[in-house]
């Protein structure tokens, strides 16, 4: 019973990373956007939102990272026999997968 509860917390902790990181990368998408749609700019201005842009890519590439990670760890339990009810571990697996 206890292995079932500490299961139980690993996969409820990583379900609230996996809704932390989908709305971390939501965030800088839209900041990027935003990037994007200010491509009228001076060339000096341009220099500084090369940095940022490349700041941008840079942490969505490490989002996208974490995420995989936790789609992985997602796959693992429910190819496990231990957990019944798979649902809510399905649905975030398809969110991650649709997100990235």
């Amino acid at each position: 019973m206890a292995d079932k509860r500490k299961l139980q917390g690993e996969i409820d902790r990583c379900l609230k990373k996996v809704a932390e990181g989908v709305e971390q990368f939501e965030d800088i998408w839209q900041k990027g956007k935003i990037w994007r749609s200010e491509g009228h700019l001076s060339k000096l201005h341009n220099a500084a939102n090369a940095n940022q842009k490349e700041k941008y890519e840079a942490d969505l590439k490490k989002e996208i990272k974490k995420l995989q990670r936790l789609r992985d760890q997602i796959k693992t339990w429910v190819a496990s026999n231990e957990i019944k009810d798979k649902r809510q571990l399905v649905e975030n697996r398809k969110l991650i997968e649709t997100v990235i």
